[in-house]
């Protein structure tokens, strides 16, 4: 997203794209950094998102293996543009049984510039612990990713044994 103050200190184990090997991933890793992917304007000229908070299950949480949970960020629209029918589209699609259950799209409430919304979803833990890293990225209506330069939005909880 543009303008999101996240920390972008690159991280050993990330790819060129900026997304981390998830084969690299592991609770002691926790938070996962990663780097930001290549420079690019909105889709849309003048949007902007601000990251302003983790405002349920902040990075590196511990929570108990099968349990079912809401994790909610606070976003504001920097922009002039008013955002209508965006979401948070997940990353990895193909989610496995050992990783966090989400839905695929995320709805965000129609956000005018200068507002801020929270943005809620449920994250079902697996059985097994380990670190569960979430990444998405906003959308809008017709499903184009509308801040391609900016890093994804990410939960990185760690799931502790039953």
């Amino acid at each position: 997203m543009a303008a999101v103050n996240r920390d972008s200190t690159p991280d050993e184990h990330s790819h060129p794209t900026g997304s981390p090997s998830i084969a690299a991933l592991s609770p002691a890793g926790c938070p996962v950094r990663s780097t930001n992917p290549p420079p690019a304007l909105p889709l849309h000229a003048g949007d902007a998102a601000m990251f302003i908070a983790d405002v349920t299950l902040p990075d590196c949480t511990h929570v108990d293996a099968g349990q079912t949970m809401a994790k909610v960020w606070r976003l504001k629209n920097a922009g002039t543009v008013p955002w209508k029918g965006y979401s948070l589209r997940r990353l990895d699609l193909t989610q496995q049984a050992d990783q966090c259950q989400t839905i695929s799209d995320v709805p965000i409430k129609d956000t005018k510039p200068g507002e801020m919304v929270d943005i809620r979803t449920d994250i079902t833990t697996p059985r097994k612990p380990g670190l569960c890293y979430v990444r998405f990225k906003m959308v809008d209506a017709s499903g184009t990713v509308v801040f391609p330069g900016s890093r994804p939005i990410n939960f990185q909880i760690i799931v502790d044994a039953p």
